[in-house]
């Protein structure tokens, strides 16, 4: 037995206490049958709850009252009972009663739904029951059902008197009269039910005797005309002949199908809230960039400077320009760079413009294996030996230098390499046997070498070079350049940039403190060196890691920026590597890994359809009331709030998400401006980068619209309660891929197949699948 139960307004109030104990006692009438019973509520064509096989246990007397605690609201659409009775449950041993009040449009249902309900009556026997509630006649459940039975169609005027005088809880609670007990007594006779209800004051001993009678469309049972069509219990209560209805019972069978307009405000709905959650995402969209242009528009003061401290280190020279931004930058990061080439690569140019540009002493030296240490550091001091004190003469040499350039420095021997890695690393200078410690005064050593180091003695000197190049002869587009150069012969002007510099450097170490790394970035470095230590084979020592970090802070700072971004990280490419021909892959890798991990789309997406198909269950059961205003229990109401509390934490991780990609696509955008990085640098990111990034976007900006449309599907006052579970299923089938539910085997299989293994909203889903697949 399949009770379909009319759950929409106009059953609220009285009718839904009686149509609540008549599905009572339907259930431990089809029990004593010894027949399974199923309950399907509707209100609308795509708002229709199953309660499942309702057994004679204490888990069915359970779940069949925690089905019938639902609110009533919303439509009167009979459609989606019957095709989820039809598509879900075995209909060749059912029959069906419709409990409803007959407000229903007529015609119910389409001429397809008949057609497929007349066949079914024909090769099964399966026959349709009508159970009126508190009214005479209904002309569309007539033309539905095999006989229409009227129940209780005087009760209202009986219980008038009463109601008046009793203050109801809830319109929707269970018990009409708190104090009053329900009844129920069901007779069988020889191929016939009989159901009487009684209903007892307590308080009073008022008694009102009520029955049943049938009125017979098409005879099912038999066709005489005696008086056993009519029933009655206690006596009996004869109906008034002459009595109507109110207004408000009155038959709606003449008004236009309600199922149109019912879809057409569910559409209006989605409408609504997709577009709310438009314009918010777009609100914050719009502060967002107006706040990184506000951010990228107070460039650096210091900008201006280094741009032109790169252009004058890098005149006259040819395809020197990413060595040139090095030095710069190494210069501003207090650090030191390395260049391997072939000599007579202007590598020494370099190292005598960047003294230029400080203005303070210029320390040059050629490394050979016979380099003694006096020729770095300074002679002994001949008066000072003689008061027995092992002290240099430093003035002029290495510790008292502002910028150097040493060549060949892997030719660097024992005698000299302990000392120089203290100057390197510290800026300090033991001028006295360990008894002096001298600060040095140096800001950048440019080192230069044919070739790397084949010694592992010398890893730790390489180690202190944090920025690495190899310098190649130029090409011959850039001989042509050279050659018809009018610089060719010019020596370098003399030009101080000193005090410029010196204020450059003053506010990047004020501002490197408050310079913030996010955490993607600390993991996108961290799979950097991973890629370094795994698939290209070279270790990389915590202290280089540290100084690469701090690089990427200052990188930002010369930008004005208050972060470090992922554009940043490209200078990696340039501190990683331990052999040139490793460059191009580093470069690749940092690339390619450059745009956000969008795992959070696939994430969210998997948890937005597991709170989506919870929410539309449990607003299934409270009718669409998310206030508890109408009716709906505390405890669904807490699932409720906590489905949203779990999106509204879905929703801030994709802004953030989502806020990162928008910053990161409009510094993609200014990445011409980048001053580390050369035109032609910039260019190459930027067209294999920005459609990626523009592409995460759109994903991560269509899941928060999905997470944000939700949540307003769920506040209280967006729309209304009787289109609440039919706005959300909508929502959920236009954002899940049903086909890849189900395996290539499970959607090749029979519907026999499919009913047999599938249940309810499942077996819907396949068969959606399956239609899609067609």
């Amino acid at each position: 037995l399949v009770i379909c139960l009319d759950t929409s307004w106009s059953m609220s109030g009285l009718r839904e206490q009686l149509s609540k104990a008549v599905v009572l006692a339907s259930v431990s009438a089809a029990h004593l049958q010894k027949r399974e019973c199923r309950i399907v509520s509707f209100s609308s064509a795509n708002n229709a709850i199953d309660s499942g096989v309702i057994t004679c246990d204490a888990e069915g007397v359970k779940r069949m009252l925690d089905f019938l605690s639902y609110s009533f609201g919303g439509g009167t659409d009979v459609t989606g009972a019957l095709k989820y009775a039809m598509e879900t449950i075995d209909m060749t041993s059912s029959d069906l009663l419709l409990v409803t009040d007959g407000e229903l449009p007529n015609p119910p249902v389409s001429t397809t739904i008949l057609s497929q309900l007349e066949t079914l009556r024909h090769q099964t026997g399966m026959e349709i029951h009508g159970l009126l509630i508190g009214k005479r006649e209904s002309p569309a459940l007539d033309s539905l059902c095999t006989e229409v039975h009227q129940f209780l169609a005087e009760y209202e005027r009986q219980v008038t008197p009463l109601v008046r005088t009793t203050k109801m809880a809830s319109s929707t609670s269970l018990s009409l009269f708190p104090t009053r007990r329900i009844g129920y007594i069901d007779r069988l006779s020889q191929k016939r039910y009989s159901f009487a209800l009684r209903a007892m004051s307590n308080s009073d001993s008022d008694r009102v005797n009520m029955r049943l009678y049938k009125r017979d469309k098409r005879r099912r049972f038999d066709d005489d005309d005696d008086d056993d069509d009519i029933w009655s219990y206690d006596g009996g209560y004869e109906p008034d002949t002459a009595y109507t209805a109110d207004d408000r019972e009155s038959s709606k069978g003449d008004e236009p199908v309600e199922s149109d307009a019912y879809v057409i405000r569910v559409e209006e709905s989605v409408e609504k809230i997709q577009h709310l959650a438009s314009l918010e995402i777009e609100e914050k969209r719009k502060f967002l960039k107006e706040e990184l242009n506000a951010e990228l528009k107070q460039k650096s003061s210091s900008r201006q400077i280094l741009a032109e401290s790169i252009s004058f280190v890098g005149t006259g020279l040819v395809e020197r320009d990413i060595e040139s931004r090095l030095v710069i930058l190494a210069l501003i990061s207090q650090e030191h760079v390395l260049f391997i080439g072939p000599p007579g690569t202007s590598k020494s140019m370099l190292g005598r413009r960047l003294s230029q540009l400080c203005g303070g002493p210029f320390f040059q030296r050629l490394f050979t294996k016979f380099t003694t240490p006096d020729e770095i550091f300074g002679p002994l001091s001949l008066k000072a030996l003689e008061n027995d004190q092992y002290v240099r003469c430093i003035e002029g040499f290495l510790p008292t230098a502002t910028v150097a350039f040493l060549d060949e420095i892997f030719k660097a021997n024992s005698a000299i390499l302990n000392t120089l890695l203290t100057i390197l690393n510290e800026r300090q200078f033991d001028n006295g046997a360990g008894t002096r410690r001298v600060d040095c005064p140096l800001k950048c050593v440019i080192g230069a070498s044919n070739e790397l180091p084949e010694s592992e003695d010398l890893d730790a000197l390489l180690d202190r070079f944090l920025l690495r190049a190899q310098v190649s002869p130029v090409s011959d587009e850039g001989l042509l350049e050279i050659l018809s150069s009018s610089q060719l012969s010019k020596e370098d002007s003399e030009r101080n940039y000193s005090d410029g510099l010196d204020e450059v450097f003053r506010d990047v170490s004020e501002t490197l403190p408050s310079i913030e790394m996010k955490r993607n970035i600390g993991v996108l470095i961290k799979d950097v060196r991973n890629f370094v230590t795994d698939t290209l084979g070279q270790y990389v020592s915590d202290r280089r890691l540290i100084k690469a970090a701090r690089l990427l802070r200052v990188s930002a700072a010369t930008h004005g920026r208050k972060q470090v971004d992922l554009i940043d990280v490209l200078l990696l490419q340039h501190m990683l590597w331990t052999y040139p021909q490793q460059k191009d892959a580093l470069r690749e890798f940092i690339i390619d890994n450059l745009t956000p991990n969008n795992d959070i789309v696939d994430q969210s997406k998997f948890l937005l359809q597991g709170l989506a198909a919870e929410a539309l269950t449990m607003v299934k059961k409270t009718m669409g009331d998310v206030t508890g205003k109408s009716g709906a229990r505390e405890d669904d109401l807490d699932t409720i709030n906590s489905i949203v509390t779990e999106l509204g934490e879905i929703k801030v991780l994709l802004e953030q998400h989502n806020n990162d990609l928008e910053r990161h696509i409009a510094l993609l955008d200014d990445l011409d401006n980048n001053i580390w990085l050369t035109p032609d640098e910039a260019q190459s990111v930027k067209q294999h980068c920005l459609p990626l990034a523009v592409a995460a976007s759109t994903a991560v900006s269509e899941v928060l619209n999905n997470a944000t449309t939700l949540i307003l599907a769920l506040a209280p006052g967006v729309i209304d309660n009787d289109v609440r579970s039919s706005v959300i299923e909508v929502l959920t089938e236009s954002s899940e891929d049903i086909s890849t539910m189900f395996s290539e085997d499970e959607l090749n299989m029979s519907l026999k197949e499919a009913k047999r293994i599938f249940k309810g909203d499942e077996l819907k889903n396949w068969k959606k699948a399956r239609n899609s697949m067609t």
